[in-house]
């Protein structure tokens, strides 16, 4: 083996691993054709006899001009979502410019270090699967390397100090990099052995140190496009990826499959706080309002309200199969009555909102469930389950921005809306309120979806202007965007209003699959949209974005691969449910699991262990005479354990010392019996203090004996030439062979017993 051009095929693989792993995180393969092209024609063009390198100034501009580019993004888009792809360009860029230069081991150690970043980038941008496993395999590439590049960086040290040793004038001689089949087997073990070893370590830490990835939804926004809050000035989140999320099987009342010409929403997360600092949307956490609930595995329901058990009239059901997304949301389309799961889960309601999450249970999470739900509930319905959903009282809906007011009064007064009740009349009448809310809703709603705005999920020329809030942007100057600013401005324009509005995320689908009568789910399918409070017990769904610009794009995204899609689904389902999603929960639930194990494994323990002690009773008896016979029976057992190891380390060393270890086991007991001799005389030679080495030969053992002692030296050598007849000639060696070679061994004692110089 070549040691430098193995060094440098390894650094390559490592840099080409680094760069598909962060064109799969960016879902962009022109980053992998041509980083991964330029790579490779760059190690091409620089080694060799003929190799070309860039200009060390060139290498320093284009270096600088990365690093300055990726300034003036972080500048533009200071968001936490494009950090990582910003940093990884500009890493990208530094590296590719870097291979052009001339290498040496510190120039290649440099070029490592680039990759590495590269890849800690692709993980922070994205947890799929394709990610996942590239990012393991340039991590496993790094041992390997690794060692090589200590091989060669000491041979080019080496090199070096050589020739500063040669006298001015002088030809030295080159001292090349080490090489050989021993060098390849010896690299090749230990690579293997420090990938299995990092990877056992990298397994350990990430299953004990803490972290929480699902909790802030982070893990679910590179996975599927959803994440229970909205960062306006994120355009980075809106998937594009045709993947199937989950699949949802609509019952009517009648449990028939049912197919509804209207698309169907399923609610994810409710957000009903916005921070204006961040241009954030949050949902508000307050656990004092769930409720727990375990349905019991089988698919029987567990109602959320004992007032709900029985209610059968407009009744619907889904049933969820989850396919590439895993996530601790549960998804429902209306207002949920009860919940079933085929597996032992916990599920918790949020009293106030009606969101259900995955509250813990078997590993990972949920891969399918079934829902009872209402469209238009009922107020006793929606008071038993939701309880905490009543209006505060004394308190009025607002926004915090407040030049949205000033937005939504110049829109209110170019409408056409007549007979509008307003404030002073609105607060005295309940109804009245109810009327004028819902009115004011649907013409924002149809003001939002009309001609005057664009659907778009291309927001790179959406940019900050001063402290103004992304959604005064989006009414006043853009006029363009995705799901999340559509819904924002209505939700905003109503709040302003004093109307109770809040944002909603989850997934929207027009898609029917006929022959399997369920709704398709697609990654691109992640939405936003908006309820408004119409009762006092009753919610309205109200979607601002142009519905059919939006359904556009999701057909688009569709390809002929989706029909094999259903192959790799549960691998990605595994993936994102037991590594993407896998936070402190999980670990307190795998911890929980080991601890349940332990002991259930002591007490079975126990128990065989004290039947085995009544079975030792019954048959030996109590008394003297069964203790004696049971401490002669333990002794003995001792003894031929004892006998075996014993044979065992023999037959060991004899292959180590014959080289056997490739010969079937009649071929080495025959060995072994006709080479005895040879055996005897390595005996000799250690208890003498001059043992042969395991990578020394026979004969050259005896060449290195002729200094210290000549005549063993010559014993040993005629010892040895008997071996290799026997053991590569095939020699059979009569009985007066063998007695030659006991003779042989008789003065070979004798030599080293008459004394030797060390």
């Amino acid at each position: 083996m070549n040691v430098a051009a193995a060094h440098r095929r390894m650094a390559l693989a490592v840099v080409l691993l680094a760069i598909a792993s962060f064109a799969a995180s960016q879902r962009d393969a022109w980053v992998l054709v041509a980083g991964g092209g330029l790579a490779i024609a760059a190690v091409a063009l620089t080694e060799g006899p003929r190799a070309r390198t860039l200009p060390s100034w060139a290498v320093r501009v284009g270096v600088l001009g990365a690093i300055a580019w990726g300034g003036i993004q972080f500048a533009s888009r200071p968001g936490p979502e494009e950090a990582a792809g910003i940093v990884g360009t500009v890493v990208l860029v530094a590296m590719l410019v870097k291979l052009g230069d001339r290498k040496r081991a510190r120039d290649w150690r440099q070029v490592a270090v680039l990759a590495v970043v590269l890849v800690v980038s692709a993980a922070l941008a994205s947890s799929e699967l394709p990610v996942g496993a590239l990012v393991i395999a340039a991590i496993a590439a790094l041992v390997p390397f690794a060692m090589l590049h200590q091989m060669q960086a000491g041979a080019e040290a080496a090199a070096d100090a050589r020739r500063a040793a040669v006298p001015e004038g002088s030809a030295g001689l080159a001292v090349d990099a080490p090489q050989g089949s021993r060098v390849s087997r010896s690299v090749r073990r230990t690579a293997f052995a420090g990938i299995v070893i990092g990877l056992a370590m990298s397994v350990a830490a990430f299953a004990v140190f803490p972290r929480d990835i699902s909790g802030s939804g982070q893990g679910g926004a590179r996975v599927s496009g959803f994440r229970p809050d909205v960062q306006l000035w994120s355009g980075g989140r809106i998937s594009q990826s045709s993947r199937v999320a989950m699949t949802v099987r609509l019952l009517d009342p009648r449990d028939v499959a049912a197919e509804l010409t209207m698309p169907l929403r399923m609610r994810g997360a409710v957000l009903d706080r916005y921070d204006p600092d961040e241009a954030r949307w949050r949902e508000r956490m307050d656990r004092t309002r769930w409720k727990t609930f375990r349905p019991a595995p089988g698919g029987r329901f567990e109602p959320f309200a004992p007032e709900v058990r029985d209610e059968r009239s407009n009744v619907w059901t889904q049933v969820v199969q989850m396919r590439s997304l895993a996530s601790d949301r549960v998804f429902s389309a209306w207002m949920p009555l009860a919940i079933a799961s085929e597996e032992s889960r916990a599920f918790a309601l949020d009293t106030r909102t009606g969101e259900i999450s995955d509250y813990g249970g078997s590993a990972g999470r949920p891969r399918g469930y079934a829902i009872r739900m209402q469209a238009y509930p009922q107020a006793k319905f929606v008071q038993a389950v939701l309880p905490g959903s009543a209006p505060a009282e004394g308190r009025a809906p607002s926004f915090p921005v407040p030049r949205i007011r000033e937005i939504a009064e110049s829109i209110l007064r170019e409408s056409d809306l007549v007979d509008l009740p307003d404030e002073a009349e609105a607060s005295r009448d309940p109804e009245l309120r109810r009327v004028r809310d819902r009115r004011i809703a649907a013409y924002f709603e149809a003001y939002l979806s009309s001609a005057r705005f664009r659907y778009t999920t291309d927001l790179s020329a959406f940019r900050r202007v001063g402290d103004e809030d992304p959604i005064v942007l989006f009414l006043e100057r853009y006029r363009f965007g995705h799901c999340e600013l559509f819904a924002s401005a209505m939700a905003a324009l109503c709040r302003s209003m004093g109307i109770d509005a809040r944002l909603v995320t989850g997934f929207i689908s027009t898609e029917y699959d006929g022959v399997a009568d369920r709704f398709v789910f697609r990654e691109s399918g992640a939405h936003a949209w908006v309820e408004v409070r119409t009762g006092d017990w009753q919610w309205v769904t109200f979607d601002p974005s142009p519905m059919e610009e939006l359904l556009a794009i999701q057909q688009a995204n569709r390809t002929w691969l989706d029909g094999f899609r259903w192959l790799l689904d549960p691998v990605e389902f595994a993936w994102n449910s037991r590594f993407a999603g896998f936070d402190s929960r999980s670990q307190a639930e795998i911890a929980e699991r080991l601890g349940a194990g332990s002991r259930q494994a002591r007490d079975w323990m126990g128990a065989r262990a004290d039947d085995v002690r009544a079975l030792a009773v019954r048959w030996f008896m109590p008394g003297a005479a069964g203790f004696a016979w049971l401490v002669s029976a333990a002794s003995a057992a001792a003894l031929g354990v004892a006998a075996v190891v014993i044979l065992l380390r023999r037959s060991r060393r004899i292959r180590r010392q014959l080289g056997a270890g490739a010969l079937g086991h009649a071929e080495r007991r025959r060995l072994a019996r006709d080479a005895r001799f040879y055996l005897d005389a390595l005996d000799a030679l250690r208890r003498a203090g001059l043992a042969k080495p395991r990578w020394r030969t026979p004969l050259a053992h005896a060449e290195a004996l002729r200094e210290v002692a000549p005549s063993a030296a010559a014993a040993f050598r005629e010892i040895a030439e008997r071996l290799y007849r026997v053991r590569f000639a095939g020699e059979r060696p009569t009985a007066a062979d063998r007695a030659a070679a006991d003779a042989a061994v008789l003065r070979l004692r004798a030599a080293l017993a008459s004394g030797y110089t060390r």
